[in-house]
C-alpha cells in the first residue's frame, strides 16, 4: 500500500484511533540523539510568555521539519 493510500485510510478513522495510530508510529521511530532538560523547557516557556513573537505556527513547524528531512 502506498503512503497516500495509507494516509487516506487513516483519515477515515475516528480522531482517537488516529491519535493512537500516530502514537504507535512515533514510538516506532529511532530515539533522538539529543535530550532536552526540564530546565530548558521551562526557560523556553518563560521566553514565550515574555515575548510571544518567538512562537511559530504549526504550519511553520511542519515546513521546517520537512525542510530538515530533505
Amino acid at each position: 500500500m502506498k503512503l497516500e493510500e495509507l494516509s487516506a485510510e487513516a483519515d477515515k478513522l475516528p480522531e482517537d484511533e488516529r491519535a493512537s495510530l500516530a502514537a504507535r508510529l512515533l514510538h516506532g521511530l529511532q530515539k533522538p540523539h539529543y535530550t532536552v532538560s526540564d530546565e530548558e523547557v521551562m526557560s523556553r516557556v518563560r521566553e514565550a510568555d515574555e515575548n510571544p513573537e518567538v512562537m511559530i505556527t504549526f504550519d511553520q513547524l511542519v515546513s521546517g521539519l520537512r525542510y530538515r528531512a530533505s
